[in-house]
């Protein structure tokens, strides 16, 4: 047996556990960094927006040709002003209740895995309704998305 922060007995976590936590973690982790340094940068004011990201964006679009960075279609601000008022506060407390054997980490994991899903499949399947853009670049975009969407089935 574990004690909890609150001082109560818990059974301890499996090593399987552990390593899923650790694995979720670092997932929550990474995707607040690509969403402050890449996804999030067209929210941010002029005045304050640093021109490293803005030239670390440009690499990802030189890259990728990911049209939702330089095309992107109506709803597509949607999905980055959520991003900005969900996933992130959900990021960040995903991997604070993972830290503190939080109960309500499955209730967080299963909204964002249901959110992310549908959100990332939207995208994909404009991805490949893409006509200018060749089969091994959306084949590369698919690479980037198709974690999300993995994770949320």
């Amino acid at each position: 047996m574990a004690i909890s922060k609150r001082g109560e007995s818990k059974p301890a976590k499996s090593s399987c556990r552990n390593r899923l936590d650790t694995a979720y973690i670092a997932f929550f982790a990474l995707h607040l960094v690509i969403m402050f340094v890449l996804d999030l940068v067209p929210l941010y004011p002029e005045s304050i927006k640093p021109v490293a990201l803005e030239k670390l964006r440009q690499l990802y679009i030189d890259k990728y040709q990911d049209k939702f960075f330089t095309e992107p279609p109506g709803w597509f601000r949607a999905y980055i002003v959520m991003e900005a008022v969900y996933h992130v506060p959900a990021s960040i407390a995903i991997i604070r209740g993972l830290l503190n054997d939080d109960a309500f980490v499955p209730v967080h994991l299963l909204v964002w895995a249901v959110q992310s899903f549908i959100t990332t499949l939207t995208c994909l399947v404009e991805v490949w309704d893409w006509t200018d853009r060749t089969r091994e670049q959306k084949y590369n975009i698919s690479l980037l998305y198709g974690p999300y969407v993995a994770l949320g089935k």
